[in-house]
């Protein structure tokens, strides 16, 4: 509980001051030097890692991405010019955002055969997405003015699901099969989690019609339903960070989850029976894994609640005047009351399922330190449903050439996203230290808010340095 805390304390920091900020490493996929944190893609996977000790002190990874948020005035010589804007337009607007904190991530290889890892973890997923286009622009200052560009939309919806959970992961991998010039590996990653934060709000057919009277127009509500819940955590005092993340797991549910995985490697030369195979030597590797099997519960707050059918008379400056001064929660929900024919509150647990994917991967190693990893990302929930609460990676196709060896590293991700978006990424590995971008194809100035970045801090305590200088030299 001890440990749940403290990154309890640093995931709710993070979510209080932060505004946009998982398992997208792709510098680590499929690496032999990956270390602790290749249970993250495959929980087959540490029994190929070169290194018997690995302990991975943190990493951190955050994805957006995005339609229609820009970075106005960026340059990496004078970021503080930078301004968030909204493009302008007739969309159907979305935003997916994951983030992924590791601490203490620590990998043993008992034998050539077996291996556990044990780490914790803080994860956050937020996804926002319209039903139906509207219009936006940045110039709009008023409800009137935002109702006026859209006179001529239908009807207008959207909904939007926060899922912030802490999670501890105990990792078991074991060989399968062996012969000289191959092996299977299969692996199983046990998730105990603290569904810490969790909300979601669903608007649905929101229809206004103008009413024209000689030289004065006016906007009245004619139809809608709106639906929001949050956690109750956020209905506890706030007293402080470290007593308010602390406050913040004890309240929060337990859940299980799950991840399973399988990694047959081939090796160029053929292994005698009894030795041990050479991690840097192998020829191929092909992975597959199912991840993140599971979902976490979260109980509402008793401002959520559900309404439906908007009082014919009122009209927008009613919504403007019953909601400029709302200060709370509650005040919130009695103005809600004021302005529906129907409402109710919502009592029962919502549960938000986890980024439940199937991933297959390939590593081809090409020599002279050089290779070349595939990875095809198959999400089995979707964020585009309106009636089920979801979480998903927004990976799809991953290609990444790379150069490494134990102290030194480069690699060029390139990914086609579920978005249809084409990142170029890039990173580096310097000793113990791997950090990377998703996107660097804004060049010398970036205009979207897509992409990312991952921070990874790894060492190797008790390993003898000349039998790693041994094998990191590779036939």
């Amino acid at each position: 509980m001890r440990i749940f805390a403290l990154i309890g304390i640093i995931c709710c920091q993070f979510h209080l001051y932060n505004s946009v900020q998982a398992q997208q490493y792709h510098a680590l996929h499929g690496s032999p030097y990956a270390g602790a944190l290749s249970i993250l893609n495959n929980p087959a996977s540490s029994v190929n890692n070169l290194h018997k000790w690995d302990l991975n002190l943190f990493s951190f990874q955050t994805t957006v991405s995005t339609n229609h948020l820009l970075l106005e005035n960026f340059s990496y010589r004078n970021p503080g010019n930078t301004t968030l804007k909204v493009e302008e337009g007739v969309n159907n607007y979305f935003v997916h955002q994951s983030t992924d904190f590791n601490l203490m991530h620590f990998q043993y290889q008992i034998d050539r055969k077996s291996a556990f890892t044990v780490g914790f973890r803080g994860r956050m997923y937020d996804h926002y997405k319209s039903t139906s286009p509207f219009a936006f622009s940045d110039t709009l200052s008023s409800t009137y003015s935002f109702l006026n560009i859209n006179r001529t939309t239908p009807s207008m919806g959207g909904f939007a699901t926060h899922a912030g959970f802490l999670e501890m992961n105990l990792n078991y991998a074991r060989e399968i099969y062996s012969s000289p010039y191959s092996r299977l590996t299969g692996g199983i990653t046990l998730q105990i989690d603290k569904a810490i934060s969790g909300a979601y709000t669903k608007m649905k057919n929101v229809t206004t019609q103008e009413v024209i009277n000689g030289t004065d127009t006016n906007y009245v509500f004619i139809d809608g339903i709106f639906e929001y819940a949050y956690s109750d955590n956020y209905d506890l005092k706030y007293t402080g960070g470290a007593d308010f993340a602390k406050a913040f797991v004890k309240n929060s549910k337990t859940g299980i989850g799950l991840s399973l995985g399988l990694e047959y490697t081939t090796y160029r030369d053929p292994v005698e029976e009894g030795s041990m195979y050479n991690p840097l030597n192998y020829d191929w590797k092909f992975g597959f894994s199912i991840m993140d099997l599971g979902t976490n519960k979260y109980k509402p707050s008793t401002t959520s609640g559900i309404y439906a059918d908007p009082i014919a008379q009122y009209d927008y400056t009613v919504f403007e005047n019953k909601f400029g001064n709302v200060t709370s929660a509650t005040e919130f929900k009695d103005s809600l009351k004021t302005v529906f024919n129907g409402y109710d509150s919502i009592y029962n647990d919502f549960s938000i399922i986890k980024p439940t994917r199937i991933i297959l991967n390939i590593d081809k190693n090409l020599g002279n330190h050089f290779a070349v990893n595939a990875q095809l990302n198959m999400n089995l929930s979707s964020t585009s449903n309106y009636t089920q609460l979801n979480t998903r990676e927004t990976n799809l196709i991953t290609v990444t050439p790379r150069w490494e060896n134990i102290a030194w590293g480069f690699y060029l991700p390139i990914q086609y996203n579920s978005q249809g978006q084409l990142w170029i990424g890039a990173a580096v590995k310097l000793g113990p230290l791997t950090m990377g971008f998703h996107d660097f194809s804004g060049g010398k100035t970036i205009k979207s808010i897509n992409g990312g970045g991952y921070l990874s801090l790894s060492i190797h305590p008790f390993n003898k340095k000349k039998v790693l200088t041994r094998l990191d030299c590779p036939d």
